[in-house]
């Protein structure tokens, strides 16, 4: 299936204008996860919302033509995300307040038997929500108000909080530790000497590559996991290791084991099966131009092009916008473009034009 360039420069202004629709005001960086069916406390979140779209933007070289104004107070509502106390983590007030409310007589019963809705802990998600916007700020060129110091400071505790993560589950320890390797690469140097960041580096390095696995080219312990955990872990790997500038350990056996299946047609598992690939034939020796890579991009563009809907955005679902963000039901599920689908769909993209067509890719990248 050949890139349909040409629907690319329609996405151009769709997307913006899509954007354009989700802002309750002309404030700067202010959006909703989507225009019909946000819930009150998807209305009421911000600080994720704001991430994608400046992301998205980004993405599409719009961010730089607005006004200096507009970028500078964007930037500043959210640095206004983060908490004056110790850590300096980032949080959304309505977005806590949901998580540490009481779950009700039901749904606690049904936890107790394993069938209640899913419970993140909310440290968790402070941690991913700031590594979140310290990430999209350097984006731009920004950067927190005052450092983050929440994480550890020493190479023995580096290395117990690397080790006592569930990689036999790497999605979500990828996740947590990619968002270590940020705050060690962006945090660590504005409050401890350059000698003290490396040694905390050279861990990270050394753990990685004890992970990583000869035949499949992804990193986690244990037997090899479901093709799409398998895939979105790596993802999560490849984003600290791009952060920490290391080659990808076995890039022809990781762009294999991508190339074996199309990815789940949801937000998450399109753009993580094409980062890997971005990214392993980035750092590998392969030919961004083989056909099979050719191939699968084209495969992958039409289970995106199934997202797309007639607002100029896309769905995170397949005509379903995004419902639940770190488990906070955030909208009813709508046929309907989200905000969260349209960031990580563009991005995908993005990555897949600069695999097919590097020379004329207009698109920019992030750093995620």
């Amino acid at each position: 299936m050949p890139f349909d360039l040409s629907w690319l420069a329609r996405l151009q202004d769709s997307v913006p204008r899509f954007l354009k629709s989700l802002q309750p005001s002309s404030n700067p960086g202010r959006y909703f996860p989507c225009l019909r069916g946000a819930t009150p406390v998807g209305k009421k979140m911000a600080l994720g919302w704001s991430c994608f779209a400046l992301k998205t933007l980004h993405l599409l070289g719009r961010w730089e033509p607005l006004s200096r104004e507009d970028r500078e107070s964007w930037i500043e509502f959210i640095q206004d995300f983060q908490c004056e106390d110790s850590e300096a983590g980032f949080d959304d007030p309505p977005q806590t307040a949901h998580l540490h409310k009481s779950p009700g007589l039901i749904a606690s019963l049904l936890r107790l038997i394993g069938r209640g809705p899913w419970r993140p802990d909310p440290r968790s998600i402070m941690l991913a929500e700031t590594k979140q916007a310290i990430a999209t700020l350097a984006d731009v060129g920004a950067a927190p108000r005052q450092p983050f110091r929440g994480f550890p400071h020493t190479p023995d505790k580096v290395r117990a909080w690397l080790d006592a993560q569930d990689w036999s589950r790497p999605w979500g320890a990828g996740g947590q530790s990619a968002g270590l390797i940020v705050f060690l690469k962006t945090q660590a140097p504005l409050f401890m000497d350059a000698f003290e960041v490396d040694a905390l580096l050279a861990v990270c390095r050394d753990f990685y590559a004890g992970l990583a696995h000869p035949e499949t080219g992804a990193y986690f312990r244990g037997s090899t996991p479901a093709h799409g955990e398998l895939i979105n872990g790596a993802m999560k790997v490849l984003m600290a290791l791009d952060w920490l500038d290391v080659p990808i350990h076995y890039p022809e056996k990781l762009v294999a084991t991508v190339l074996a299946q199309p990815p789940e047609p949801s937000g998450c598992h399109l753009v993580d099966a094409i980062y890997v690939l971005h990214q392993a034939l980035a750092r590998g020796q392969e030919s961004r131009a083989d056909d099979r890579v050719r191939t699968y991009c084209g495969q992958v563009q039409e289970l995106i092009r199934a997202h797309a809907n007639d607002d100029g955005g896309f769905s995170f679902y397949v005509r379903k916008a995004q419902n639940a963000y770190y488990g906070v039901p955030v909208s009813r599920g709508l046929e309907e473009s989200d905000i969260q689908g349209t960031c990580l769909l563009v991005w995908a993209l993005a990555m897949i034009w600069q695999l097919v067509d590097p020379a004329g890719a207009e698109w920019k990248r992030i750093k995620p």
